[in-house]
């Protein structure tokens, strides 16, 4: 999960890059982070005001932060198309 509170791309790609040491047969990469209610990351996306407090969070809502939202979303999939055994 990538994109999260206090990422920056520094973290974002150190992380792909220990994806890569671990020479995994498969790995699953997601850009954002559920947001449930009544959780941290939900208070979070509410002092950001990304979600409403009295949203009921019934569909899938995503944090992912807006610095690197398009940057992740264009990183990402380009990472994984170079590695056949990551799904994103």
């Amino acid at each position: 999960m990538l994109g999260g509170p206090g990422e920056t791309r520094q973290t974002v790609m150190q992380s792909l890059e220990f994806m890569d040491s671990l020479n995994l047969e498969a790995m699953k990469i997601t850009a954002g982070i559920r947001i449930y209610p009544n959780t941290l990351i939900a208070k979070t996306a509410v002092q950001e005001g990304m979600v409403k407090a009295e949203d009921p969070l019934l569909m899938p809502t995503f944090y992912i932060r807006e610095e690197l939202k398009s940057w992740l979303l264009e990183t990402i999939p380009t990472w994984a198309a170079a590695r056949p055994n990551c799904f994103y």
